[in-house]
């Protein structure tokens, strides 16, 4: 097998050859770059399941190394002849475990005048010249390393060769020093009579570092090779010249890649936090969204519930102005969608009410009084009992599914639906509509009136955001417990409409109720209720339609249970 080979540079740049394979190192520092070069041919080794020859070159010096699957780094002899060279000096053999391979490796030092293999220590310490006692250590320390080989015999004809002393490299001297220190600390330590088991005889390496982020990024390695654009290199560069950057250029090439990896590392993180932000604003909402549509589930179902007997629901206040045919419109529009029909609301105004100019129109403008003078004999009956004669007499709202009756325009017949009139046409309408909703007028004592609420199974109070609506309407409950109707106040709903003109303190006004009625519930203000034209209900808001379909099943579970 071919030994792998290092290169490293003094600027941390070099690379590693395995079975052919190059790969290039970056380093910040030479110390750094052996590291990253042990721990990949480290790698290889254990894949392999033993140990990596390899030849480290630096600085134009060479060391032969083996190379552990631990990471384990041991010299090896360069030259296997030198190594086995018989030695003049007689010396006896010393038999000492584990320390042959340094001493060999040590006197092929002393003989070839090479760099000693101890390759993790760089060769750019000061010469061994300017290390007080250096020079001492080194010349005694040789002997020594010698004295250790076997002796070897004599040849008869020729006088024992002479070892040349070797000529000291002053650029590597420190390495030298170095090296030998560390043989004479193994040979020691080796020699002592000890109990210890074979990895404690094991060289100990410093593991890999933890890798820098800049090498880690692929970028790193163009960034490093570019040319040299600062300095005198750069100038020279500028005219054509491809000088390598140098070591202050190359750290500041990595400063700036470390923060550009910073910069996009934050970024990353922000766009991760709002992502997970987005994602809990979409859990939110969908939770909501799921919340929602299981309350409209459960309000179409209330309203949806069929009822053994016509229902009357009354919309009454004292007050003019509070909202009662708004909100008539609204649930008999909400109750007729989502019921598919079966409702019909009946302006039951003393005098002009406004409910038939605020719905759709008719072909005709018939009204009750045109009911009661031209059909009422004709559902004395059974052959006159036809919703068709009815309907020559209401207006169809459409797309909402409810009729409107609607009270008479006429002055001159005013006050003419007394409670007599009432309850015949409040006979007729339950032969058709399981669901009549009453709009009042404002005057209290006139007799169809009281008619309408001897009739009413459920009640509902709107009140608008001024703090006389709801002083007119808490004298209506006074009004209605004296009358013995304790029981409509109950279990009524009231709604609080609020009013683009008039800011009341609904929270004071609600506080008024919460102990008298049954349920309270806001309606919003809505442009196209307060124009005071037509109702369109597909143009009122989300949110008024949502508000309307929370009263209506209000309405509908009070009467469920009257049923």
């Amino acid at each position: 097998m071919t030994d792998a080979q290092i290169t490293i540079n003094r600027d941390g740049t070099g690379s590693v050859i395995v079975d052919g394979e190059t790969t290039t190192i970056a380093a910040s520092g030479a110390a750094e770059a052996r590291r990253e070069a042990t721990a990949h041919i480290a790698k290889h080794a254990a894949e392999l399941g033993r140990p990596v020859p390899a030849i480290a070159t630096e600085n134009g010096r060479s060391w032969p190394l083996l190379i552990g699957t631990d990471g384990a780094v041991t010299p090896r002899p360069q030259d296997d002849a030198a190594a086995a060279r018989p030695s003049t000096v007689s010396a006896p053999s010393v038999e000492i475990p584990d320390a042959q391979a340094d001493l060999d490796v040590t006197r092929s030092r002393s003989v070839t005048g090479q760099p000693a293999p101890s390759w993790e220590q760089p060769a750019n310490d000061p010469i061994i010249s300017e290390v007080p006692g250096a020079q001492d250590d080194l010349e005694a320390t040789r002997p020594r390393a010698i004295a250790t080989e076997p002796p070897a015999a004599p040849r008869p004809s020729a006088p024992a060769p002479q070892i040349p002393s070797p000529a000291v490299d002053h650029s590597s001297a420190v390495d030298e020093l170095h090296t030998i220190r560390e043989v004479q600390s193994d040979v020691h330590s080796s020699a002592a009579p000890t109990q210890q088991n074979e990895s404690q005889h094991a060289p100990v390496v410093d593991p890999p570092a933890a890798a820098d982020a800049v090498d880690a990024d692929p970028r790193w390695a163009d960034i490093s090779q570019q040319p040299a654009t600062h300095g005198f290199r750069g100038t020279l560069n500028g005219v054509g010249l491809k000088l390598a950057p140098t070591d202050e250029e190359l750290a500041e090439r990595r400063e700036s890649l470390r923060q550009e990896i910073a910069r996009e590392e934050e970024a990353r993180r922000a766009d991760e936090q709002l992502a997970q932000e987005e994602a809990a604003r979409e859990t939110r909402r969908a939770i909501r969204d799921r919340a929602a549509a299981e309350k409209d589930r459960a309000e179409r179902a209330i309203i949806q519930t069929p009822f053994e007997e016509p229902k009357k629901v009354i919309i009454a206040n004292h007050k003019g102005g509070q909202g009662k045919t708004t909100v008539t419109y609204g649930i008999g529009a909400t109750a007729g969608r989502i019921r598919g029909g079966d409702v019909i609301a009946w302006d039951a105004n003393e005098t002009q009410g406004n409910l038939g100019f605020r719905a759709k129109k008719a072909p005709t403008a018939r009204s009750v009084v045109d009911l009661l003078e031209e059909a009422a004999d004709d559902f004395t009956t059974v052959e006159g009992s036809k919703r068709a004669t009815l309907a020559r007499f209401t207006r169809s709202q459409g797309d909402n599914l409810f009729t409107v009756l609607a009270s008479d325009e006429s002055r001159d017949r005013q006050d003419l639906v007394d409670a007599d009139a009432f309850e015949k046409v409040h006979e007729i309408l339950g032969r058709f509509y399981s669901l009549i909703l009453i709009d009042t007028g404002n005057n209290h004592r006139v007799s169809h009136f009281k008619a309408a609420l001897e009739a009413a199974d459920q009640l509902v109070i709107p009140v608008s955001a001024g703090a006389d609506g709801a002083h007119a309407a808490e004298a209506m409950l006074d009004s209605f417990e004296s009358l013995g109707h304790s029981d409509l106040v109950e279990g009524a709903v009231v709604l609080l409409n609020d009013s683009a003109t008039r800011r009341g303190d609904a929270t004071g006004i609600a506080a008024k109720f919460e102990q008298r009625v049954r349920a309270i519930i806001p309606i919003p203000f809505d442009p196209s209720l307060d124009s005071g034209d037509e109702i369109d209900f597909d143009a009122l808001q989300p949110s008024t339609r949502a508000a309307f379909q929370e009263a209506t099943a209000a309405i509908a579970d009070g009467l469920a249970k009257r049923n």
